[in-house]
């Protein structure tokens, strides 16, 4: 009872606030805007009288002046225009009680009309003071409303300046007592704050009784909570209005809870890693949505047989009925499973039985996908291999260099003791033809093993290949080549050395153009694309030529590896060693009578990124 009685006068002080709180802050701020907003509609109501005396001043003050009145004393020109404007200005302000209204005259330094005229006669001629904020308005040609004290006394004053070709005049002005305004704003909170008294009273009346009947049906469901806490199967009384709903999603959760998934079946479907169980006769009992993306399986597959599942991948249901019939466990057992699209995956197996104390209930196998693994540590080998050779090619083209510039220079001496007709300087031509071509292969080797510092520029790739596609155009045309180009306009720029990655377009290009059938009746394609990634920018190259055999795919990027005729095989590696140097990847993708396809990935980066040591 206790309880009861504590959670009653909590639900009536939280009601009672929830009631008074909103109510009292939406009042203030009702409040303070009805203030502002009167206060801005007294403003705008002020600048339109002044600006309406502005436009009954059709001109200047001097051309209410004769001729002859423009030499009198100030006095008297000002006498004289406050006869010929105060009928103006009384007839605006008589139009407005309690508004005063006027021109002054920056020239004459004097208040020209003051309206109503019977009243504030006496202020004219006068001159404002050094710290009225209508000299400000005068100097700056913009209108002003201030508050505060002035000739007529504490007013709201809105000052508009008289511009007559470019040149400030003087200013109108209309005002209005702030007693008056604050008197109306009063009449309207008074009005307001009786308002929120009623508001608040008929609040607490409904408010307080509702906090009784809450209190009760609230302390009907903490019992039925209770219950629930030791017999899921018991539901709560059906009760009306909104705590019935509250009952009624209450008893739903207590059924879900009661029918839901374990907590290890919420984890196995949480997993990365593929899962599959099965019971002890071999029947699917539970997968897991990885095992279903890696393997293809559906929900049919449920209580099926594994074996028939996996008739083409006897190398993965293997293991798992091994560990099914014998208890051997599998722990990261690498084998290949065909997917229903004819990828093949490389995964990695793991198996264990499953077991209730010493009863065995079946056996589960979990399995990762180690496609991209495989290629990352193929990636990283490559890469340690070409240094080794890298660090021999150095060696090796430093060691020839020497000797290949001594046969030269000989071979260059003879040449020039023999006469012009000597039938021998044939063999001394070909002997300077071959050391230079071993020569070029020396510098390849040489920047195969250590590339120079390159010139890094942002670099639109769209453009690199329009400029290496129009370097390579006579080529294509003389071998018929049809080209196709697909650039995506979206890709953006990167930081490389252009002159190094259009020395690799060349070398694709060129591999791809010679590899083209060169038959009449067969006409070649190249296709070229680009495409934007959220890494970097891919470049694709692509030939309808006779493709890469299988066997020699690992070693196309390998130095000296060609097959071609009279290829040095250091295209591919320069233009791989170029591409990793710019933390970029080349890749290919071929078959045998269907074509190939280069792949290039430059990375986006910055200028610091992409620099290298000389």
């Amino acid at each position: 009872m206790i309880i009861k009685l504590n959670l009653r006068i909590k639900l009536m002080i939280i009601l009672a606030l929830a009631v008074t709180l909103p109510l009292i802050g939406s009042s203030y701020f009702l409040i303070n805007q009805a203030e502002k907003a009167l206060m801005l509609e007294k403003e705008s109501k002020l600048f339109g009288i002044a600006q309406a005396l502005d436009n009954s001043l059709s001109q200047d003050f001097d051309v209410l002046l004769r001729p002859e009145e423009q030499s009198f004393s100030r006095e008297e020109q000002i006498h004289l225009l406050n006869i010929r404007l105060a009928k103006v200005t009384d007839e605006i302000v008589l139009a407005n009680p309690g508004v005063g209204a006027g021109y002054y005259s920056k020239e004459l330094d004097a208040i020209i009309t003051y309206g109503p005229s019977h009243e504030y006669s006496y202020t004219i001629g006068q001159s404002i003071g050094p710290e009225h904020r209508g000299r400000e308005v005068m100097a700056k040609g913009t209108s002003l409303a201030v508050t505060g004290a002035m000739v007529r006394g504490n007013i709201l004053n809105a000052m508009v300046p008289l511009i007559r070709d470019s040149q400030v005049i003087g200013y109108t002005w209309a005002n209005e007592l702030t007693v008056s305004i604050w008197k109306q704003i009063r009449t309207m909170t008074t009005v307001m704050y009786l308002a929120l008294g009623i508001a608040l009273t008929v609040g607490l009346g409904i408010a307080l009784p509702l906090a009784n009947q809450i209190s009760n049906s609230i302390q009907g469901i903490i019992t039925g909570l209770r219950r629930l806490r030791d017999d899921l199967a018991y539901r709560l009384p059906e009760t009306a209005a909104e705590f019935g709903e509250i009952t009624l999603a209450i008893n739903k959760m207590a059924e879900s809870i009661l029918n839901t998934r374990s907590h290890t079946e919420i984890i196995m479907q949480s997993m990365a890693d593929g899962i599959i169980t099965v019971d002890v006769e071999g029947r699917i009992t539970a997968l897991n949505d990885a095992a279903f993306t890696i393997t293809g399986l559906s929900n049919d597959s449920l209580g099926g047989k594994l074996i028939s599942f996996f008739e083409q991948n006897a190398s993965f249901s293997d293991p798992l009925l091994e560990t099914l019939n014998n208890g051997k466990t599998f722990i990261g057992y690498q084998v290949e499973l065909s997917c229903p699209d004819g990828a093949t995956v490389l995964i990695s197996v793991s198996t264990s039985p499953l077991q209730n104390g010493k009863d065995i209930l079946g056996a589960v196998v979990v399995f990762k996908d180690l496609t991209e693994r495989k290629k990352l540590e193929e990636r990283v080998s490559k890469i340690s291999h070409l240094a080794a050779v890298g660090e021999l090619a150095a060696g090796v083209a430093h060691e020839i260099r020497n000797p290949l510039a001594a046969i030269s220079g000989s071979v260059q001496l003879i040449l020039d003791e023999l006469p012009p007709d000597n039938s021998s300087r044939v063999f001394g031509d070909v002997i300077i033809k071959e050391i230079n071509r071993l020569n070029s292969i020396v510098e390849d080797l040489l920047y195969f093993a250590k590339p120079s510092k390159n010139n890094v520029t942002m670099v639109n790739p769209n453009e690199l290949l329009q400029e290496t596609l129009t370097l390579l155009a006579p080529i294509m045309k003389k071998n018929s080549v049809l080209l196709q180009k697909d650039l995506d306009p979206s890709v953006s720029w990167v930081y490389v050395d252009s002159e190094h990655i259009k020395q690799v377009l060349v070398n694709l290009l060129l591999n791809a153009v010679q590899a083209l059938p060169n038959k009449l009746n067969q006409i070649g394609k190249v296709i070229v694309s680009s495409e934007s990634t959220s890494e970097g920018v891919k470049i694709n190259i692509q030939d309808t030529g006779t493709g890469i055999l299988s066997e020699n795919l690992p070693r196309i990027f390998d130095p000296f590896f060609t097959t071609k005729d009279r290829g040095t095989g250091l295209g591919l590696a320069v233009s791989s060693k170029i591409i990793e140097i710019h933390h970029g990847h080349i890749w290919v993708e071929s078959k045998v009578g269907e074509g190939s396809t280069f792949y290039v990935f430059l990375p986006y980066g910055n200028e610091e990124d992409t620099l290298l040591p000389s």
